[in-house]
């Protein structure tokens, strides 16, 4: 009963009505299913925002631990030179006691953090838990025996040499004992807790991009169930429309092929298809009187005829508009989506970059400052040795077979040079850490005035291992020819990404021109990269830089900042390295990037912005 009811509503409707119906349903499908994936998504996306964030935050505590951890235990193991200067031994300790009180206070915070709902009923707080239960009075246990050792040395007279000896001694055994092996633990388990930290980091980044998957197949199965919904009613609609007026044309042919006026075509919608079939009717009733009104009611009816067709190709237009729509609405979630993924990547290898150059820094501060006090002592002791063969040139039988077994007078020589160079090689390992901290710039995510020499040299420094000579290859030549600038405002993160966006492709270049010489004909014409720099005007400066690689042609020129259009080939590229830039130097910093090539010849990227942010007008 309820499906005749719904056949004679539907068959009452209008033949405009009838296709507007299913354009409608169609639609509404469409937008339906999009809603929801952004729902489902939206939740899902939530969830991994929260796990992300307390796994970054738990690495965030566990490394500044286990920094503590290692900062006490490097002014402990300084106090044993300073004994014998007490103003610098009490500074030391000072610094000790504050380094001790940040670790009962960051203790504490690990302790609450270890009961957050996130980590319930999970495997990572059982370990956490069982480190903080191994090592709970480790610390305060550590403090005391210092503090007892401390007082001991305050009531010696250091003044004597006697006395000093007995306060390094003093402090040498803590250093040894296991109590103090038993603190250095907690640095070593921290490993192991943070690299579980950075496995939770890395899940909740999968979850993420799951999300995101699932957002995607969503949209791309609501559209496609939408098309196949708008096909069947595009079907049923035309055999709705197109199976009356079948049945009418044939009654129209046998009325005119047999004269047989007096066939009625059969009336079973209340359409314009119906009214025409009645009108039929009529005409054919009256055909022998009225020829005339026959002739009207068939120009009649092919004016509704091209009218309906109108209508039709005006409905199909209007689908194939909003398809189009849809389609550059998903290329531009697509393109979003990338462009996530690419920010997300520069934070982790930041955050990545700025960590290790902070574990590093405190062993090399360790060993260069200690080099200092070693150099000295190894010039005293060669200085005393010296003094002692000048008034005892003639030692003992023994003496002299222990110093020619020993060759002191090669020690002598080579002892000094062998400590320079390993001063040398800390002041080499320091200077590259500060690079790294430079290009990371994870602290700076405001505008603010740099050096954009110092980005550029740390991007170089970054690249480094891509720019030294190989088997293959000699070792590719940068040319610096970099003039004098101001500071400049700017997000010194996001420039320093533009700079190795672009040095990167310049180095691909130049190696696809080098896969088809050999390494005599590179040496002769020699790989270069060539950075230049220089104040336009007061208010502005360019970076120009070039390679003379294989160059571009001008169909690939045009192109090269559109999303997702690479010409490297299916894993080296994703296409998006130089759209970042572009929108990084233009829309970021309201500056322009241009390029220049030519095929065999080279290319040539020039970077405009202005020296402060609230000039907004250009340059050519």
């Amino acid at each position: 009963m309820m499906q005749q009811s719904l056949g004679q509503r539907l068959s009452s409707l209008r033949v405009g009505q009838k296709i507007g119906l299913g354009y409608t349903l169609a639609l509404g499908i469409a937008v339906s299913g999009t809603i929801a994936s952004f729902r489902v998504g939206h939740y899902y996306q939530q969830q991994g925002q929260k796990r992300e964030e307390h796994a970054r935050n738990e690495i965030e505590l566990l490394h500044r631990l286990q920094s503590r951890v290692l900062q006490t235990r490097t002014h402990q193991q300084q106090l044993i030179p300073l004994a014998q200067y007490p103003e610098k031994f009490q500074d030391e300790y000072a610094h000790l006691l504050k380094h001790q009180a940040e670790i009962q206070e960051i203790w504490t915070e690990l302790k609450a953090f270890v009961a957050s709902p996130i980590l319930q009923d999970h495997v990572h707080q059982a370990t956490i838990l069982a480190f903080l239960q191994t090592y709970d009075r480790v610390p305060q246990l550590y403090s005391q025996e210092l503090k007892r050792r401390v007082e001991r040395i305050r009531n010696l007279n250091l003044a004597l040499p006697t006395d000093v000896e007995q306060a390094q001694r003093l402090m040498l055994e803590f250093t040894n004992s296991d109590l103090a092996l038993k603190f250095d633990g907690i640095s070593d388990d921290l490993v192991v807790s943070i690299n579980q930290a950075y496995r939770e980091l890395e899940s909740a980044e999968e979850s993420q991009q799951q999300a995101n998957k699932v957002v995607e197949k969503i949209v791309v199965a609501s559209i496609g169930f939408s098309v196949v919904i708008a096909i069947i009613l595009a079907m049923l609609t035309s055999r709705a429309i197109a199976q009356p007026i079948k049945v009418l044309t044939s009654v129209a042919r046998r009325s005119t092929e047999e004269s047989n006026f007096e066939l009625q075509a059969t009336v079973k919608q209340d359409d314009e298809i119906g009214t025409l079939a009645n009108a039929f009717n009529q005409l054919i009733r009256a055909v022998q009187q009225l020829l005339q009104e026959q002739k009207t009611a068939n120009e009649q009816l092919e004016t509704y005829s091209q009218t309906l067709e109108s209508k039709v190709e005006e409905r199909t237009q209007e689908l194939n508009d909003k398809n189009t729509r849809l389609h550059q609405l998903l290329e531009e979630l697509q393109r979003t989506q990338v462009q996530m993924v690419q920010s997300e990547k520069m934070s982790a290898l930041g955050e990545m970059v700025a960590g290790v150059a902070h574990e590093i820094n405190n062993p090399v501060n360790f060993i260069h400052g200690n080099l200092t006090h070693v150099q000295e002592y190894a010039h005293s002791l060669l200085g005393f040795v010296q003094l002692y063969q000048k008034y005892y040139p003639d030692p003992a039988p023994e003496i002299q077979a222990e110093a020619e077994e020993l060759d002191m007078e090669f020690i002598q020589t080579d002892l000094p040079k062998m400590l320079d160079s390993m001063k040398m090689g800390t002041d080499r390992i320091r200077q590259i850490v500060l690079s790294l901290r430079n290009f990371s710039r994870m602290d700076e995510a405001d505008f603010k005035a740099v050096d954009i020499h110092e980005g550029i040299d740390s991007t170089l420094l970054i690249l480094q291992h891509r720019l030294k000579d190989k088997p293959e290859r000699p070792a590719i030549q940068v040319i610096r020819d970099y003039g004098s600038l101001p500071p400049v405002e700017c997000y010194p993160g996001q420039i320093n990404q533009a700079f190795m966006n672009i040095l990167a492709n310049a180095i691909d270049a130049l190696e696809e021109a080098n896969i088809k010489r050999t390494y005599q004909e590179i040496q002769e014409n020699p790989s270069q990269i060539t950075i230049r720099t220089f104040m336009i005007d007061s208010k502005w400066i360019k970076i120009a830089i070039s390679d003379n690689g294989i160059g571009m042609p001008e169909s690939v020129q045009k192109r090269i900042f559109d999303p997702f259009f690479t010409t490297k080939s299916v894993g080296k590229g994703t296409g998006m390295g130089m759209p970042i830039t572009y929108q990084i130097v233009t829309e970021k910093h309201g500056g322009k990037l241009n390029c220049f090539s030519i095929p065999g010849k080279g290319t040539e990227f020039i970077i405009q912005i202005p020296v402060q942010q609230q000039v907004c007008d250009g340059v050519e």
